[in-house]
């Protein structure tokens, strides 16, 4: 009995870490479910798992959560959540994702 509560609990806590997908599996409709002043940071672990760079803007006050995805299925992007300091989502940003590119505008 005590194998078989072992064995539900290991399956139930895999399932809960699968959830997010991996940022190259990420496209533009990823983010949908980010809501301004709704989803909170426990959301964006949820649906996205931990970022993939943190920072801080101190002029704001904001924490900036950043992930990696695929803009159009093709162009390595980044998604900008802010955060404020009671965890909720407060702006949202795009760009390009600077560690993938290889020469010109951004270097």
């Amino acid at each position: 009995m005590k194998t078989i509560v072992r064995v539900a609990l290991l399956s139930l806590l895999l399932t809960a870490c699968a959830v997010a997908p991996p940022s190259w599996q990420r496209g533009n409709d990823s983010f949908r479910p980010v809501q301004l002043g709704v989803t909170t940071q426990a959301d964006l672990l949820r649906l996205y798992g931990p970022p993939d760079d943190r920072t801080y803007l101190p002029l704001r006050d904001l924490t900036v959560w950043s992930y990696r995805y695929k803009e159009s299925g093709v162009w390595d992007s980044m998604m900008h959540i802010m955060v404020d300091r009671q965890g909720v989502v407060r702006e949202t940003m795009s760009g390009p994702d600077l560690e993938k590119e290889e020469r010109g505008f951004f270097r």
